[in-house]
């Protein structure tokens, strides 16, 4: 069972899509954007899954496409190259219209050591034709775990 109470990553007004100024109050940053993220484990007997919370204001999809996507990617020392990351893909969903500007993006972390460096990226749906692209807004990111066996922080700390 998650948490009732979500913990706040991040929130702002981040405005995607093709037409800048349609949001006046948000950051326009084009068709995506990306967040770092550090999550800490606190207790090592909790489960090793988290769920990542991404809110959006005027979210809207036409049908017959996949939506908008959103990746959690893993950033990893390589054991074969000290000091270079490996970037692994944990998890992908789609924010679409029926998901009323929330989509919960559950992640796997068993075996992953903390503190856990991780992204959440969204970019929007581009199989629309150029000039029809959604514009909307994102406004938050939560984690939601069991018990907040899982912290988590904006940006990357070791």
């Amino acid at each position: 069972m998650l948490s009732t109470q979500p913990e706040l990553i991040w929130q702002g007004r981040i405005h995607l899509g093709d037409e800048p100024g349609v949001f006046g109050d948000a950051f326009y940053s084009g068709l995506a954007m990306e967040l770092p993220v550090t999550l800490q484990k606190t207790d090592p007997a909790g489960p090793n899954t988290t769920t990542l919370v991404v809110e959006t204001e005027n979210a809207e999809t036409f049908t017959g496409y996949p939506g908008h996507l959103i990746t959690v990617t893993l950033y990893e020392e390589d054991q074969a190259q000290p000091n270079h990351f490996l970037e692994t893909v944990l998890a992908t969903e789609r924010l679409t219209s029926a998901d009323n500007n929330r989509q919960e993006i559950s992640i796997n972390l068993a075996n992953k050591p903390s503190p856990i460096f991780v992204s959440v990226s969204i970019r929007i749906d581009t199989q629309v034709p150029p000039g029809l692209y959604d514009d909307f807004v994102v406004t938050k990111l939560l984690n939601q775990v069991q018990n907040f066996t899982y912290v988590a922080s904006l940006g990357f700390h070791a």
